[in-house]
């Protein structure tokens, strides 16, 4: 079973495209996956400054990297839906990938 925030955002995201629409934006498909693979890398610059000032010891409300990871997260699961992919099974068949390079690595190391 779906977590419920998995549910809602489906719904969520087709309210926001509704309205971008009736601006005149994200037209089409097209304009539609450039703005979600944009709006991942926008997000990832925030969660990697955010980190950076953490880094340096500047006091960061853990509130707000949660909040920027979870904006990583239903960008990349929207994504995914616009694109036909089921982001569990790429998980797991890419572990798998990782798994079998590490163990040929491991293989070959004295």
């Amino acid at each position: 079973m779906q977590p419920n925030w998995q549910q809602r955002s489906p719904e969520i995201h087709a309210r926001f495209l509704k309205i971008a629409r009736a601006k005149g934006h994200l037209t089409s498909e097209l304009d539609v996956l450039h703005f979600l693979a944009l709006a991942i890398c926008g997000e990832a610059g925030e969660l990697a400054n955010l980190v950076k000032k953490t880094w340096r010891g500047d006091d960061i409300d853990e509130k707000r990297i949660r909040d920027e990871i979870a904006d990583i997260r239903i960008y990349l699961e929207h994504i995914c839906r616009h694109l036909g992919i089921d982001l569990d099974d790429a998980c797991e068949q890419k572990l798998e990938e990782v798994a079998a390079r590490l163990n040929a690595k491991e293989q070959n190391t004295p």
